[in-house]
């Protein structure tokens, strides 16, 4: 090593850690992760023109992080890029790389390493390496797809959806795999069944009681659909005559072998089940173990593995410490012969380890003192399964007893699905006995999806010879339903996205708390349940995009990245042909195209294709602003004349836009573009403003024609007085008069409207009726009533099946109840929310007055607020 070497880091705390763990003669740094990114703000920070060159600037922290290293760089020999063992790590190393080259006296070296002891870093300064480019150009990829749907995907979905902030590339199919998981349990139909389980006593052993199931019926597995035959069966086994006997005694061995270490997703989900911690939080604690935490006396020290890997390996040095520490500690017959071995999953990072101790003689109650409750429990977790791994399998005997019952009644029982006479009712009773216990003495839990029913039936069953005669001395019937799928939690959720294929290690933590955050899902009872802005935008990003949100599509997505990774597929050709089809996606969604960040030698060669007399459209004067595009060419002229302010991607984009409209026109305009060397840019933008302009005007004009008989109740209602709209609560009131006269100017302009408007144009008609002339022939005419308007419009609205004449008049009791209230409670501050029971029912009222209807849910509220209110 050099005289003078920097080392840098990630973080503040893994810096202090190596340098108490070096000592002096090293200085270590630390980026405080990424120093630079995409820009913020409204640029796209991508060059699509240009092989999508990103235009990464350095973020506000990274600033004043660089200003430092630069000032110790100057300084130091030779300087050891330390991140994190990742994509991600190896970006940000490649960064530093590059702002730091031109102040770095000495050479770079990339260093890696996978737990933060003296050993392990030392080891890694023996075998520098460089920046591996695979792996930076991988997260570039993933970065750009991210940034492409983020700025060309989420003001589609904030634009349609109230509320819905912005789409997410594995995000959104999260959110697809929770909405269709409650689709399901909406749509479940419950069926109904009975069990049957019976107490037996064998004759012989009075003080011994056989508790057993009903399993199968003539030998076959037993099903009772009804109240009606599981009596009639009950009444059969319990008449004189039958005779119960012990049919057959089995005793089967078997074998359970420990699981293997942990890896991200399976941390996560046993945090979650075990100690409910969500996953951002086990990762959250989980970085400071592995960054180190100081035992006493100085003494820092990582106690963890990174905690970002898929694969279950462990290092040699590490699994002879755990066998020896399982020997001396629990026994030699603990310790197997031969070392286990488990086997990553398919795409596994190998050089990565999985989750472990990094001193196996660090016990969690040997550190407990230096560590917060929530660290400790997390560390106990993760030690007690690693070591458990290293163990020798349970070796345990699933018992099972077999009573059959016939004769008596049952001779002549006939059950609906044999159709003959004659019934054999065989009941069963089980348990499990653990002769030796092995990894099951230090972690007994089950992974998500390996739950077993006998590791809950502990213990052995009585010795009895077959054919023991038994008496019957309970019999319970039990009516059952069966039961709709269960909903995501965190840890469930993790699991179905790795067994997907959708997301890494290092995303999942994020994925379930973004979905959160923006408001798309809700946690109830440690369940994940799609608030209705969730179901809104899932719904709208699966119709208008429905392979971009595909789980196989994004599953896909994310192997290519894996190819990137291993150097096996280049990533600017990967982002061509996932952008080629995006275009096309983001068209037919009715979106412009993006151009995304352009540089200034594009910008002026297309500001040069129109001359000064250039015979522009004249101006459009819109509701905001006017369109002028003479005008736009000249303020763009004359800013990349002055050179001091660049182009934003608005601006840019607009420009290119305005230029294929007008090519499309004009072939001059793309023979000069092709002298220049533009002509395949421009046709590629003429193609997409095309697809977009025809499907904005599609969108445009999927109004109905107007039937005579539509356009006279439109005239007729010319001479409904309108009322006035009160002030409501907070929101802005509903102006009936000032709707139906936007609708009546837009049928008397394009005579057209959407179902949606003629819809609503029926129902203010119904409400008004006896202010319309001749109202009763044009609602025949129209086939339309009051009552039908009213319950089509919603259903329509999607306020509830049971919604209609019915629910409307409960609504309008209750309101009259309302009138008869003359003080109301003092709104009421809770936590970050304030409760109004005025402003409440004021938006109730507001809703009903508009839409004619309200939920179930919302009837209830208003009935059980009103309750409070009886005097």
């Amino acid at each position: 090593m050099a005289k003078h070497p920097l080392m840098i880091v990630e973080s503040i705390t893994k810096s202090k850690t190596i340098s108490k763990l070096l000592g002096p003669g090293i200085t270590v740094k630390a980026s405080i992760g990424h120093i630079c990114d995409l820009p913020n703000g409204k640029d796209l920070g991508v060059d699509l023109a240009h092989d999508f060159k990103p235009n990464y600037v350095l973020t506000p922290q990274g600033q004043h992080v660089i200003r430092e290293l630069r000032a110790e760089a100057k300084k130091a020999d030779e300087i050891y890029l330390a991140t994190d063992p990742d994509r991600e790590g190896e970006a940000i190393a490649w960064h530093l790389q590059n702002y730091l080259r031109d102040y770095a006296k000495g050479p770079f070296h990339r260093i890696s390493y996978h737990e933060i002891t003296k050993n392990a870093i030392q080891n890694a300064f023996q075998h520098p390496g460089v920046v591996e480019q695979p792996l930076v150009d991988a997260q570039q990829a993933r970065r750009i797809l991210d940034r492409l749907l983020g700025y060309q995907v989420s003001p589609l979905l904030s634009h349609a959806v109230k509320n819905a902030t912005s789409a997410g590339r594995v995000q959104s199919v999260a959110l697809r795999l929770i909405v269709e998981r409650e689709r399901e349990i909406q749509a479940f139909q419950p069926v109904e069944y009975w069990n049957l389980d019976a107490i037996f006593s064998p004759q012989g052993s009075q003080d011994t009681k056989l508790k057993t199931h009903l399993t199968r019926l003539n030998g076959v597995k037993a099903e009772i659909p009804s109240g009606d035959i599981a009596n009639a069966l009950a009444t059969a086994l319990q008449s004189p005559g039958v005779t119960h006997r012990v049919a057959r005694i089995t005793s089967t061995p078997r074998v359970q072998r420990p699981y293997p270490p942990f890896i991200t997703s399976t941390l996560q989900q046993a945090a979650s089940s075990f100690l409910h911690y969500p996953p951002k939080r086990t990762m959250e604690i989980a970085q400071k173990l592995f960054e180190g935490v100081d035992l006493g006396g100085g003494n820092f020290v990582g106690l963890i593995t990174y905690m970002r890997t898929d694969s279950v390996n462990v290092a040699q040095e590490a699994q002879n410490a755990a066998r020896q520490f399982i020997g001396s500690t629990y026994g030699e017959q603990f310790v197997p012969a031969t070392p286990n071995r488990y086997r990553s999953g398919k795409g596994a990072q190998e050089a990565h380890e999985a989750i472990r101790p990094t001193n196996v003689a660090y016990t969690p109650d040997s550190i407990a003192h230096a560590l917060t409750a929530e660290q400790l429990k997390l560390y106990r977790l993760i030690w007690n399964r690693f070591v458990a791994s290293q163990m020798s399998p349970a070796n345990q005997v699933d018992h099972a007893i077999e009573v059959e019952s016939q004769g008596g009644a049952l001779t002549t029982l006939v059950l609906p699905k044999f159709n003959t006479p004659g019934v054999v009712a065989t009941f069963r009773a089980a348990a499990r006995e653990t002769l030796f216990p092995g990894y099951l003495t230090v972690y007994n839990f089950k992974d998500i999806g390996q739950e077993d029913e006998l590791d809950s039936l502990t213990g052995a069953l009585p010795k009895l010879p077959e054919n023991t005669l038994c008496s019957l001395l309970e019999l319970k019937q039990e009516q059952c339903f069966t039961q709709p799928p269960s909903r995501y939690s965190e840890a469930s959720l993790v699991k179905a996205l790795e067994s997907n294929g959708v997301g890494r290690p290092s995303t999942y933590a994020n994925i379930v708390n973004t979905i959160q955050q923006r408001g798309y899902v809700e946690k109830q009872k440690g369940a994940l349940v799609p608030t209705p802005v969730g179901f809104e935008a899932n719904d709208y990003l699966v119709s208008k995009f429905p392979k971009l949100f595909d789980v196989g599509f994004t599953a896909q997505m994310e192997n290519q990245l894996d190819e990137i990774e291993a150097g096996n597929e280049n990533w600017v050709d990967m982002l061509h042909k996932f952008y080629n089809g995006y275009q096309t996606w983001l068209a037919d969604a009715g979106a412009m195209p993006s151009v995304g960040s352009v540089d200034n030698q594009l910008i002026r060669q297309l500001l040069g294709l129109f001359p000064k007399d250039f015979a522009f459209d004249p101006p459009v004067k819109g509701a905001r602003s006017t369109r002028d595009d003479a005008r736009l060419v000249h303020d763009l002229q004359k800013q990349v004349t002055a050179g001091k302010k660049p182009l934003t991607d608005r601006q840019s984009a607009a420009l290119i836009r305005m230029t294929a409209k007008y090519a499309m026109r004009d072939a001059s305009l793309l023979d000069a573009a092709e002298k220049i060397g533009l002509g395949d840019f421009l046709r590629q933008q003429i193609e997409a403003y095309q697809n977009a302009s025809q499907m904005q005007s599609t969108t445009a004009s999927t109004g109905e024609p107007l039937s005579p008989a539509f356009e006279k109740l439109l005239e007729a209602m010319k001479s409904i007085v309108w009322e006035k709209p009160a002030a409501s609560g907070r929101r802005k009131p509903f102006d009936a008069g000032r709707f139906f006269r936007s609708i009546l100017h837009q049928a008397e302009t394009a005579h057209t409207l959407t179902a949606k408007q003629i819809a609503a144009i029926g129902k203010l008609a119904s409400r008004n009726s006896e202010q319309i002339p001749g109202y009763t022939e044009l609602a025949k005419e129209l086939n339309l009533t009051p009552t039908e308007s009213a319950e089509e419009d919603t259903v329509k609205n999607g306020e509830g099946q049971n919604a209609g004449a019915d629910l409307t008049q409960t609504c309008e009791e209750l309101f009259r109840r309302v009138e008869a209230i003359t003080e109301w409670k003092p709104a009421a501050k809770r936590g970050r929310r304030t409760y109004d029971d005025k402003a409440f029912v004021d938006s109730l009222h507001d809703q009903f007055l508009r839409k004619g209807s309200l939920s179930d849910k919302q009837v209830a509220a208003l009935q059980k607020l009103l309750a409070h209110y009886e005097k």
